[in-house]
């Protein structure tokens, strides 16, 4: 396992988890919302707070980075996977944020399937973080992944279906901007997730 190379070196493993957690949180109240757009601020201050979190959580891993002598892996691959986690969390907030801005009060049944999909591709990537640091879970760290992949595909479908109605039947051109870019931005969250996924593998490959 990679914690028996250095047992003494455990921060890390959890700092992902925690920021994996966070990611599941975030994108699970991002998809409820879509079905409460009467009051989506709720939402919206609670991810703000995830996202906060997050940014904690990552300059803690960075500190750590820089005080570690001896890492878990290699420090580029740490340094890329805090990042990206990030990057997430970042990204659902700045969606999120979009819709008391806009002042949306419904949205596409596509976009709420892309949603759904975001969700459970975060969830995913929650158990493919919580099995790395034992590479007795290689296996199944993998079959996560090409779940990811598969999910990234199915959103790109739903996508496409989703603005080819907008393009179809969306005169108001302001609400058509303000949907393509959600579609956008939320497709943006799972062509992420399957970047740290693709890390993952990247991490499972060289220390295997």
């Amino acid at each position: 396992m990679l914690k028996q190379l250095l047992p003494q070196e455990k921060n890390f493993f959890l700092l992902f988890q925690k920021t994996a957690d966070i990611l599941v949180n975030s994108s699970t109240q991002f998809h409820t919302m879509l079905h409460h757009l009467d009051n989506p601020q709720t939402y919206v201050d609670s991810i703000a707070k995830n996202e906060e979190e997050a940014d904690k959580l990552a300059h803690t891993s960075f500190m750590l980075l820089h005080k570690t002598f001896i890492t878990p892996f290699d420090r580029h691959d740490i340094h890329n996977l805090t990042s990206h986690l990030d990057d997430i969390l970042d990204l659902i907030n700045r969606c999120a944020q979009r819709f008391p801005f806009y002042e949306l009060k419904s949205v596409p049944d596509e976009m709420i399937r892309l949603a759904k999909i975001s969700m459970d591709t975060n969830l995913l990537l929650k158990q493919a973080i919580d099995k790395l640091d034992s590479l007795k879970q290689a296996e199944k760290i993998f079959g996560l992944c090409e779940q990811i992949d598969n999910m990234e595909s199915h959103a790109h479908q739903i996508v496409l279906i989703g603005e080819r109605a907008l393009f179809k039947e969306e005169n108001d051109f302001k609400h058509f901007f303000k949907l393509n870019e959600i579609y956008s931005q939320t497709k943006l969250v799972i062509n992420r997730c399957q970047d740290v996924g693709n890390i993952i593998k990247g991490i499972i490959l060289e220390y295997s």
